[in-house]
């Protein structure tokens, strides 16, 4: 009982959270919207272990949302690029590991979502640093 009520309080949080990402502006938009990515991930995490995967994919799909939507706020303000930046390096890891711990089946849309966060964090790495930021290819 003492776990379903910490459970929904921390779904509370997580709503109230999103809710927040989404009405706040600028640089205070970018940070509270990769909060939020984090705990989804850590949900979608929860969820690829209880089993429940075609919801877990779901909560992937929101995180990469989340983190376009941050990264736009970011680029849009010019506040909290470099935190920005490394929060999506942070994700982007860490989704990394998710999918590492994943079955074979359930692996190729986890990373797909890896690969557009990463996206993400280059193209706003070349907006703080320009061209020369971009990363090198891997031959």
């Amino acid at each position: 009982m003492l776990l379903a009520g910490v459970m929904l309080a921390r779904a509370d949080t997580a709503d109230e959270l999103k809710a927040r990402a989404d009405a706040a502006r600028g640089g205070d938009q970018a940070k509270l919207c990769l909060e939020y990515a984090w705990i989804a991930l850590k949900n979608a995490d929860s969820l690829f272990t209880t089993g429940d995967v075609d919801k877990a994919q779901a909560k992937i799909q929101e995180v990469v949302a989340y983190a376009q939507k941050g990264v736009d706020a970011a680029s849009e303000s010019g506040k909290q690029l470099k935190q920005t930046e490394i929060k999506l390096r942070k994700l982007a890891d860490r989704m990394h590991d998710v999918a590492e711990s994943l079955a074979f089946e359930d692996r190729a849309p986890v990373r797909q979502a890896v690969n557009q966060i990463q996206q993400m964090r280059s193209e706003l790495m070349v907006r703080m640093w320009g061209p020369q930021a971009e990363p090198k290819s891997k031959s």
